[in-house]
């Protein structure tokens, strides 16, 4: 049985909009999360999780086939960072180093390790406690301590497949059009499976980049276009007439595609999405709307969030200057030309709603009226532009309950218990615009 280890570190803060339910590792990047790719990668058949206390359950309850909680293990163990994106075969090279065990760190953050018995068992309760507590000193300065022993090595911010650690939750859109190629590369590769229904006046440049999976129906006037990228259909996607998909694009399963939409290169949209209009460049977690006209760029929404008619983000500014966004209670130059929205769960906009450039809005917001409304929208926020108030937790919590039993799901005791805890963690944050 080969273990891994994937964890959190404090690096997820600057994804707190996106990860307020979800561990770092189970963010999209491509057509899979990041710890699909590195558990495929490493091809590991026990994981183990490190996450935040307060969503140990909630994670446990998302990942049955995994382990949330203390390391008990005598033999060899790899441990990578949950914000870590695999591609290629860059993997082995992360963990290539002595038998008998190493860390490899980027300044002063775990990249990744290999390590056995207690020297697993001390770092991984180290890790965990740094998720609960501020730690009084820095890992590489523990390590030193506790495992001198343990050779350290560098490991350089980018690897020759494209691999690197995210810093940023703009970072996973930046890198989702590398990572869909990766995707493909390593998937069963092009072909239209024998339980997939293609109607005539469907066209396919470039077939041999295309994959179109069991059940998926495609209707006429459609066109896949995969001369820039390959394109994957997932297990029954319904894509409606005259819609055109432009490569590396990647469709999850049960995908609705509504007539006339035009989804660009760089696209992953996640399980159970509904989508309409234009959206390039953009990351659709998974169960959530986008049905209607309106102009999605360099994106990303999580789930269970609903665009409301026309709504539209933009992701480039004017005067052609670089995006800042709000992270971790401040404005941030993202040293991009185009940012889009960054939409938390559970976030919904109502017709003609338009966000400005690199807008952040957080878990439970109800977006609505004229003009833009602020850069960053706190979770639980209830407005526009004119003004901003904080959501009733409890209305916010029946909305989302109903939204979820529309798509057979019923909200657990864990996944509630962590939304009453964001709206906790949120209720005092200023509702006006940042400064």
């Amino acid at each position: 049985m080969k273990t891994l280890v994937v964890f959190e570190d404090h690096g997820v803060a600057a994804f707190e909009i996106l990860t307020a339910l979800r561990g770092s590792f189970d963010l999209r990047c491509g057509a899979r999360t990041l710890l699909e790719r590195s558990t495929a990668d490493t091809g590991a058949t026990h994981v183990v999780l490190i996450v935040r206390p307060g969503l140990q359950a909630l994670v446990a309850e998302s990942h049955p086939e995994a382990h949330v909680g203390p390391l008990a293990a005598a033999a060899t163990i790899d441990f990578v960072n949950g914000r870590w994106l695999s591609m290629g075969d860059d993997m082995d090279g992360l963990l290539a180093g002595p038998g008998t065990g190493f860390l490899r760190f980027r300044a002063d953050v775990l990249i990744a390790a290999r390590l056995a018995g207690p020297d697993a068992i001390r770092c991984a309760t180290e890790l965990q406690a740094r998720l609960a507590t501020p730690a009084r000193e820095s890992l590489p300065s523990w390590c030193e301590r506790v495992l001198p022993h343990v050779p350290r090595f560098a490991a350089t911010s980018e690897l020759p497949s494209g691999s690197r650690l995210l810093d940023h939750a703009w970072d996973l859109v930046a890198c989702n059009e590398q990572a869909l190629v990766d995707d493909f590369r390593k998937s069963a590769g092009a072909g239209i499976a024998s339980e997939a229904r293609l109607d005539p006046g469907v066209h396919l440049l470039q077939d041999g980049a295309i994959r179109i999976e069991a059940g998926a129906r495609i209707k006429p006037g459609v066109v896949l276009d995969a001369e820039d990228g390959p394109i994957m259909i997932g297990a029954g996607v319904v894509v409606q007439p005259n819609v055109v998909v432009r490569g590396p694009a990647a469709i999850g399963p049960r995908c609705l595609l509504k007539a006339g939409a035009k989804i660009h290169r760089g696209t992953s949209l996640g399980p159970v999405c509904k989508i309409g209009g234009e959206v390039e460049e953009s990351i659709v977690h998974a169960f959530s709307n986008k049905q209607h006209e309106g102009f999605l760029g360099h994106a990303y929404l999580g789930e269970w969030v609903n665009l409301g008619a026309d709504t539209n983000n933009s992701d480039l500014k004017n005067n052609y200057s670089n995006v800042r966004v709000w992270e971790k209670g401040r404005s941030v130059d993202t040293g991009l030309q185009f940012v889009g929205l960054i939409a938390g769960d559970h976030v919904k906009s109502a017709i003609n709603t338009q966000f400005n450039t690199g807008t952040v809005v957080g878990l439970a917001s109800q977006v609505f009226g004229g003009g833009f409304p602020p850069k960053f929208i706190p979770p639980f926020s209830w407005g526009g532009s004119g003004s901003m108030q904080l959501y009733a937790v409890q209305r916010a919590l029946e909305t989302a309950r109903t939204v979820m039993q529309r798509r057979g799901i019923r909200m657990s005791a864990a996944y509630e218990a962590g939304f009453l805890a964001v709206f906790d963690a949120w209720s005092d944050a200023p509702r006006s615009p940042p400064a």
